[in-house]
C-alpha cells in the first residue's frame, strides 16, 4: 500500500519521541508556579479533549486500515443501484461498512469508482463516510452525553448537504474530471496474508500520527478560544445566527479536526454557541477542511474541486442558519 509505505520508521519514532516529550513538557508546565492560572486551565481542556478522543482514533484508523486492505470494493459495486437517487442513499450508508475518516476516504471512493459505481454513489461516500459510521456515531453520542436528537441532525444535516453536493455532480460532471483516467487509478489490490497485516500496522500508525497532529492543535485552539477570548465578543456572534454559522464554519475549516475527535471540541463550543452554529462546524469540517481542500485540488479538477467547495459551503450555513433562527422563532 502507497500511503503506508510511505511513512518511515525514523519518521515513526521521531514522531513518537516529540509526542512524549510534548506531552511530559505539558504536565510539568502545569506544576511551574510562574505560569499564569489560565494557561493551566487551556492545559487542562485541551488534554481531556485529547484524551477523550484517543480511544475513538484508535479505533478509527485500526478499522480504516483493515477495511482498506481486506475488503475488495468490487464486492459493493455489483450492488451498486442505476437509479441517482438510490446511489446516494447507497453511498452514504457505505459509510457504515467502510467507517473510515477523511484522512482515508479518499482511497477507497476513488476504488469505488474504478469498480464501477456511480459517480452519484462514489462521492456520496467521499463527502458523508467520515461522519456517517458507527464510529463517530458512538463518539458524537458520547461527546454530548448521549443527547440522541443532536446525534441525529448532525447525520442529517451531513446527509443532506453531502448527498446533494453528490447527486449534482453526478449530472453536471463525469470521472474525467477526476483529473486523471479511471485506467491510471488503478492499483493492485491482492495482498497475501502477511503482507495484509503489515500493511495494516503500517497504515494504522500512519493515520494515527497523522491525525493525532491535528487533535493537539485543534484541541489546544478550542481551548484556548473557551479561556481567552472575551465573552463580549463571543456574544456578539451568539446574538447573530448569521455571523455565529459563518465563524463557527470557518473554525471547523481551520481546524482540520478528525471525525472521532471533532464532536469533543464542539462539546467545548457548544458552552458558547448556538445549536446551528455547532452542527455547521461539525458539518462543514468533515467536508472541506484544510487538508481536503488540498487533498480536492490535488486530485480533481479545478472547476469540481470550486463546485463542490462553494456547494458545502453554501448548503452548510444554510442548514445551520436554518436551525439558529427555526430554534429562535420556536422560542
Amino acid at each position: 500500500m502507497e500511503y503506508a509505505k510511505s511513512m518511515s520508521s525514523k519518521k515513526v519514532y521521531l514522531m513518537i519521541y516529540g509526542s512524549t516529550l510534548f506531552i511530559a513538557l505539558g504536565f510539568r508546565s502545569l506544576q511551574n508556579a510562574i505560569i499564569s492560572e489560565q494557561v493551566k486551565n487551556v492545559v487542562t481542556l485541551a488534554l481531556s479533549i485529547i484524551l477523550q478522543a484517543l480511544p475513538f482514533i484508535l479505533i478509527g484508523v485500526l478499522a480504516s486500515s483493515i477495511i482498506r486492505v481486506l475488503i475488495r470494493e468490487e464486492w459493493i459495486a455489483r450492488f451498486s443501484p442505476s437509479n441517482s437517487i438510490a446511489g446516494v442513499i447507497l453511498g452514504a450508508l457505505l459509510g457504515l461498512i467502510f467507517p473510515v475518516c477523511d484522512c482515508g476516504v479518499m482511497p477507497v471512493a476513488r476504488s469505488l469508482l474504478r469498480k464501477g459505481v456511480s459517480m452519484q454513489t462514489a462521492f456520496a461516500y467521499l463527502l458523508t463516510a467520515p461522519v456517517i459510521n458507527p464510529t463517530v456515531i458512538l463518539a458524537t453520542a458520547l461527546a454530548f452525553q448521549w443527547n440522541w436528537h443532536l446525534v441525529v441532525l448532525r447525520l442529517l444535516g451531513t446527509f443532506v448537504v453531502g448527498g446533494t453536493i453528490a447527486l449534482l455532480i453526478g449530472y453536471f460532471f463525469n470521472p474525467k474530471d477526476l483529473g486523471v483516467s479511471i485506467n491510471q487509478l488503478h492499483h493492485n489490490d491482492h495482498h497475501s496474508g502477511r503482507q495484509s497485516i503489515h500493511e495494516i500496522l503500517l497504515h494504522a500508525v500512519d493515520e494515527f500520527f497523522d491525525i493525532g497532529r491535528f487533535l493537539i492543535v485543534s484541541a489546544f485552539l478550542a481551548s484556548a478560544i473557551q479561556v481567552w477570548v472575551s465573552k463580549s465578543i463571543l456574544f456578539q456572534f451568539v446574538n447573530n445566527p448569521s455571523l455565529s454559522v459563518a465563524a463557527l464554519m470557518v473554525l471547523g475549516i481551520l481546524m482540520s479536526l478528525c471525525s472521532e475527535a471533532d464532536a469533543f471540541v464542539a462539546r467545548v463550543l457548544a458552552n458558547q454557541f448556538p445549536l446551528g452554529s455547532v452542527l455547521s462546524f461539525l458539518v462543514i469540517g468533515q467536508i472541506l477542511d484544510l487538508r481536503n481542500m488540498i487533498l480536492f485540488s490535488k486530485n480533481f479538477r479545478q472547476s469540481l474541486f470550486l463546485f463542490i467547495a462553494i456547494m458545502s459551503i453554501i448548503l452548510t450555513f444554510l442548514w445551520g442558519w436554518g436551525i439558529d433562527v427555526g430554534l429562535r422563532l420556536h422560542l
